[in-house]
């Protein structure tokens, strides 16, 4: 089984209940990324946009979020990229 190339941060919660984090990897670089709450619901399981249950669907689903982000391409400018349904 191959090992994931980057590693994840820890997310923030940001006002509009976006998760905010980070991905990096020697060899591969940074990221930074955003999933809106709703897709995290949708897509990760969370029961509901509550602050717990966001955390607790970004941990359970974070081998398939470092799948995605391993195949994004990452600008160079750094900008945050917003991980779309079609990505998950």
């Amino acid at each position: 089984m191959d090992e994931p190339r980057a590693n994840l941060t820890q997310p923030l919660l940001s006002a509009d209940s976006t998760l905010w984090f980070s991905a990096y990897g020697f060899g591969w670089g940074y990221g930074a990324f955003a999933i809106p709450a709703g897709m995290v619901c949708e897509k990760l399981g969370a029961a509901n946009e509550t602050p717990k249950q966001l955390m607790l669907a970004f941990e359970l689903g974070k081998r398939r979020l470092l799948q995605v982000v391993e195949q994004k391409a990452l600008p160079g400018t750094g900008e945050r990229i917003t991980l779309s349904t079609d990505d998950l």
